[in-house]
């Protein structure tokens, strides 16, 4: 049987964020890394830097836009695209030329 592989990741309790909320932030700036805040054996929450927390954000807007664009190139690669009348879309309203009423709209 495996036993439980251990982390190496930084970490502090609750109690000691409590006295002192710039330590954990001065650790996750040294580790490089977000410090995991345990309260009671549970992990509570994690610190991170500004620095830190913007570069996260900056990432996965990042990689959203590149799975935008993935998304995107998928379908335009697409060679099966089926494409539909006006007729097919709108039935029988498709078959007959749209007119505008100047008085659409006014009561």
């Amino acid at each position: 049987m495996m036993g439980m592989r251990i982390l190496d990741i930084p970490t502090t309790s609750i109690s000691d964020v409590k006295r002192s909320p710039m330590e954990a932030f001065q650790k996750a700036d040294r580790e490089a890394a977000g410090v995991y805040v345990f309260n009671r054996e549970k992990v509570a929450g994690v610190m991170l830097t500004q620095q830190q927390y913007e570069s996260l954000n900056k990432e996965i807007e990042e990689l959203y836009s590149r799975l935008d664009d993935l998304t995107v190139e998928m379908r335009l690669s697409n060679k099966n695209v089926r494409t539909y009348t006006d007729s097919e879309v709108r039935g029988e309203q498709g078959t007959h030329p749209t007119t505008i009423d100047e008085m659409d709209g006014w009561e």
